[in-house]
């Protein structure tokens, strides 16, 4: 696996390291759950409907406090791109549990999120029921998975003036989904694309969604997870139906 996952100021680390972490101790109101717990669940309900785990990698912050996570999936896989899916969670209260429907691009190894976190955003309360939650979130991940793939195709299929580009970025930065310093990075990669950067030669929507998502692999894991999801947003990648 390609390294999907920004990971900038934290650790990557294996399966079998990640199984090892022990989760705080949790009170009456608050349960915190094993990293290695929420993988398997998820492993569980995703075999249950027939998708395989393909490739995953992970990253740690705050001595293994927090987790950020992508798997590449199997649904309707093809050579170009694949379902992927994007998890966050922290043991220490600083995040809830979100897992965001994906897409994984591997001409350029980027990663497209729902602009909304369809699948589950749960925070650690007594509440939290771990199979049965995961269960109705997988559900959901399956309807909106091949959606997003459907508006990917429309993105790609929306062709885009140099005006309407330049636009869009200046409106982008005005909403601060990246940091400015980013600015010319997107800019350079979309109006002069190498030629190890296909994905971002089409003059379409699309083209340059991943020119935005090449400057987010440079950020950390935190807000790259953010920023991924705002793109989401922004292009218009939502679990309901495609803005205009």
């Amino acid at each position: 696996m390609k390294a999907t996952l920004s990971h900038a100021q934290s650790e990557l680390v294996s399966r079998d390291e990640l199984m090892a972490i022990a989760p705080p101790v949790g009170t009456t109101t608050w349960r915190p759950v094993a990293h290695g717990d929420l993988v398997l669940a998820i492993e569980r309900q995703l075999r249950a409907r027939g998708i395989e785990i393909a490739a995953q990698q992970y990253a740690i912050q705050r001595r293994g406090a927090r987790l950020f996570a992508v798997l590449d999936l199997s649904l309707e896989r093809t050579e170009e791109s694949c379902c992927a899916m994007g998890i966050r969670t922290a043991n220490d209260r600083s995040m809830a549990l979100e897992i965001a429907v994906g897409i994984k691009v591997f001409v350029c190894d980027n990663l497209a999120f729902s602009g909304d976190l369809i699948a589950l955003r749960r925070r650690h309360t007594a509440r939290f029921d771990l199979d049965a939650d995961i269960a109705r979130a997988m559900g959901r991940y399956e309807a909106h998975a091949l959606r997003l793939q459907n508006q990917i195709l429309t993105a790609a299929a929306h062709p885009l003036t140099e005006e309407e580009a330049k636009s869009l970025i200046f409106e982008a930065f005005r909403q601060e989904i990246l940091p400015v310093r980013h600015f010319k990075p997107v800019v350079e990669t979309y109006f002069s694309p190498s030629p190890e950067m296909p994905d971002c030669a089409p003059r379409t929507l699309w083209g340059l969604h991943n020119a935005f998502s090449r400057a987010v692999r440079a950020m950390a894991p935190a807000p790259a997870f953010e920023a991924t999801v705002e793109l989401g947003t922004f292009f218009g990648l939502r679990a309901a139906e495609a803005r205009p």
